[in-house]
């Protein structure tokens, strides 16, 4: 088994404390079957439909872990986060439910059903920023001025123990699980879920998929550093960012394989999707449908993994990790991609 830095990844005891305190709060997410993807690929495929949570993403998950084990007088000081939007969406509800002030920094290009979910739960919304990363400075400088807990996004062992409570649910839904998709970003719910699958059940062959436009973690993983990335534009807004060295640690240790799929096949699929299910993925959600759909190159993080023989057998589960996009920007792919 890869060696997990116990100061970058929680123990399975946090993630079961995690789920503990969660379970009179968020229901399990559902498993539902893919019955196109099942009979395209030949395999059972599931897909663990985060996108139903309250806030419409994973994120609520950590969110609400973190303020859980916080002291009652630093809640009662307030919280601020950088988010892309569904991190400041958790943070904002978690706020509201334990009664803490919320400050979130989010790009001002963040989708504006995202910045418009977070003020209508109460929270502040400072949207100066023009990409994520400089959300995150502006949000860290707030923290230390004014003496509130910074909530990273990505990182910290009670924020990934609440997003490894995925794979707790996981195991119990479909203990005979064989693959497993994950929406990569900046490592959250990659780590959460690598941290418990790991150590619980190495058998599981885990999958990272990114777009070609929010490749940090790819690209780091392929160099054996940290490597800065160009922020462009991209459906997938909720992975957008740079990582640091425990996200790279993360992308070393918990991901037997990355893959990337383009714009144009996340787009697709969220079409797709919608046409298929009835359901609204956004951009960063849909990335691990599209990769299965269009057959995207999986590339094995270290050379000795097997990168081949788990294609052939089921189950393959797929987390859809998020649903809030602008139905302006549906509206727009479906002209694209209704045909």
């Amino acid at each position: 088994m890869k060696t997990l830095n116990p100061s970058v990844l929680p123990a399975v005891s946090a993630v079961h404390l995690a789920a503990e305190r969660l379970r009179s709060f968020l229901p399990p997410s559902r498993l539902l079957r893919s019955d196109a993807l099942s009979e395209q690929l030949g395999v059972e495929v599931l897909l663990k439909l985060e996108l139903e949570n309250p806030t419409g993403s994973f994120k609520v998950r950590g969110a609400y872990n973190v303020l859980a084990g916080m002291q009652a007088d630093e809640r009662a000081r307030g919280v601020v986060a950088s988010s892309a939007g569904n991190h400041g969406l958790g943070v904002a509800y978690a706020a509201k439910a334990f009664d803490a002030p919320a400050v979130l920094y989010v790009p001002s290009t963040a989708p504006q059903v995202k910045k418009d979910g977070i003020r209508a739960l109460g929270a502040i919304v400072n949207d100066d920023a023009p990409d994520y990363d400089a959300a995150m400075v502006l949000a860290k400088a707030h923290a230390a001025r004014e003496g509130v807990r910074f909530i990273n996004p990505c990182l910290g062992l009670d924020l990934l123990a609440g997003q490894g409570t995925v794979a707790l649910e996981l195991l119990s839904q479909c203990p005979e699980m064989r693959a497993l998709y994950v929406c990569t970003g900046g490592g959250g719910l990659l780590g959460g879920v690598g941290a418990v699958l790991r150590r619980e059940a190495p058998q599981v062959h885990v999958v990272g998929v990114q777009s070609v436009e929010t490749h940090a973690m790819s690209t780091s993983v392929r160099a054996g550093h940290v490597v800065d990335t160009v922020v462009t534009p991209t459906l997938a807004d909720g992975l957008a960012g740079q990582i640091d060295d425990d996200a790279l640690h993360i992308g070393q240790t918990c991901a037997d394989a990355l893959a990337l799929v383009t714009e144009a096949q996340i787009g697709e699929t969220i079409v797709w999707f919608k046409r298929t299910t009835g359901l609204v993925a956004e951009g960063a959600g849909a990335v691990t449908l599209a990769a299965l759909r269009h057959g995207a190159k999986t590339t094995p993080v270290a050379s000795t993994d097997d990168n081949a023989e788990w294609h052939k057998t089921g189950p393959i589960v797929a987390i859809v990790s998020g649903r809030n996009i602008d139905p302006s920007r549906i509206a727009q792919l479906e002209s694209v991609y209704q045909a």
